[in-house]
């Protein structure tokens, strides 16, 4: 298990990952909407364009988006564990040979003057072909009072994945 803790400014990084299992990056990968643990609507979907622009930016050329799971009303109000089923079943019919998926756990601005924005996330590299999971890490964040949360959240991410990827 490998921990980091970064302080820059007032900001606070926290880091856990299981060893990088050095997957096939030619490989089809396939990003699932993240389970949204937080009460901000679409949460979820706006980490999981980010982890597929990340993986992108990390040298992975085919990277699949699956679909958000139809809700039908007017807020995404998902399903967890039913929603990730549907979308593990798109993802094989596609032909990913990896699926990236797991939970945004944290994601608001902290209430006071300041404002600080505050992520948190976990993450799973499941292998299709066996249904192993062969990476796992959670990352949580605070950030500065000037910091937006997409790039608060962006940099946290691009942590996980650079302990993934190595």
């Amino acid at each position: 298990m490998f921990a980091a803790a970064g302080i820059s400014g007032c900001a606070t990084v926290q880091i856990n990952t299981s060893a990088s299992p050095h997957p096939d990056r030619q490989a089809a990968w396939c990003v699932l909407t993240p389970i949204n643990n937080t009460s901000t609507p679409y949460a979820g979907g706006r980490v999981q364009q980010q982890l597929a622009a990340l993986l992108g930016a990390r040298g992975l050329s085919h990277v699949l988006v699956a679909p958000a799971p139809g809700g039908g009303g007017p807020l995404p109000v998902g399903e967890g564990a039913k929603d990730q089923k549907q979308q593990l079943a798109w993802a094989r019919h596609h032909g990913a040979r990896y699926v990236l998926l797991g939970s945004v756990d944290e994601w608001h601005y902290k209430i006071g003057l300041d404002g600080q924005p505050a992520v948190g996330f976990t993450l799973r590299l499941m292998d299709l072909r066996s249904g192993q999971t062969l990476w796992s890490g959670a990352a949580s964040a605070s950030g500065g009072s000037r910091e937006g949360l997409a790039v608060l959240s962006e940099r946290t991410l691009a942590g996980l994945l650079k302990r993934l990827l190595r």
